[in-house]
């Protein structure tokens, strides 16, 4: 859909389209930089990411570690617009399938997190960077200050009606299979547009806060998400990542110095 077409069936004007590539870390740069410079504000942003290349390495850079650049980098423009009646939103659009993410298990043992979970050897999913998103989002929500400009969500749109799934059009059972079950479950992209747009615009936005939404109600986070190994690697992810980021571009120091509190030893 064009600029155009958008505008024609909202009835606004003016709506630009920016590229953005999450495959680069150079684009992200490039879109705030071009968001700056422009003067522009925001009060909603909403990161929906999906990879069109299955390999490993390139999904968690798309699904994770971009989106995560992605929102840090945007977060004084959305703290700048928040007020103390009304917070700006960020959210995360993850899955339902961070319930079945079970490639972390033993991941105490682990030297790194983001290295192995990055290794094209290690048999990662996307089901594990759907979890890492609910991850990122409980530990960012966790160091803003109370009450927060910024209410900050993961959110599930269900299972749809569309091509996400269009590599699997090459596997005839696959491709049958999942025609029918489609048929038998899956909702109207609209229907799953809804659940984003719920959690930008819906009043209420701080009882939101930090948590995983499906069907636009707060629902518990996956077992694994909410166990005592999960909380641990969740803070032992949220460290990492700002490690990674602040190497790819040093503004993201600067702003979880100055907007976020500080882990307390």
């Amino acid at each position: 859909m064009t600029c155009i077409d958008v505008e024609a069936r909202s009835g606004m004007t003016g709506i630009e389209s920016w590229p953005l590539e999450l495959s680069s870390f150079d684009s992200v740069r490039s879109f705030v930089d071009n968001f700056e410079e422009k003067g522009c504000t925001a009060n909603v942003l909403i990161a929906n990411s999906w990879p069109v290349d299955d390999q490993n390495f390139y999904r968690f850079q798309v699904n994770y570690l971009s989106t995560a650049l992605l929102s840090i980098l945007m977060l004084p423009h959305l703290i700048k617009t928040g007020t103390p009646e009304h917070a700006s939103r960020l959210v995360i659009v993850s899955s339902m399938a961070h319930y079945i993410a079970d490639k972390l298990q033993g991941v105490d043992k682990w030297p790194s997190i983001i290295e192995t979970i990055n290794d094209e050897a290690y048999c990662t999913s996307r089901q594990v960077s759907f979890l890492l998103e609910v991850m990122f989002i409980r530990e960012l929500s966790s160091r803003l200050p109370t009450p927060t400009l910024v209410a900050v969500s993961a959110v599930n749109p269900g299972f749809c009606h569309s091509r996400l799934t269009r590599e699997d059009e090459s596997n005839p059972i696959l491709n049958f299979a999942k025609s029918i079950y489609k048929g038998l479950v899956a909702r109207t992209t609209e229907m799953g547009s809804r659940t984003l747009v719920h959690a930008a615009i819906e009043p209420g936005e701080r009882d939101r806060h930090g948590y995983y939404l499906s069907s636009c109600e707060v629902t518990e986070e996956s077992d694994y998400a909410l166990s005592a190994e999960g909380r641990e690697v969740s803070k032992r992810l949220w460290h990492e990542t700002l490690k990674v980021l602040g190497d790819i571009d040093p503004r993201v120091n600067t702003i979880v110095s100055e907007h976020l509190t500080q882990d307390t030893a």
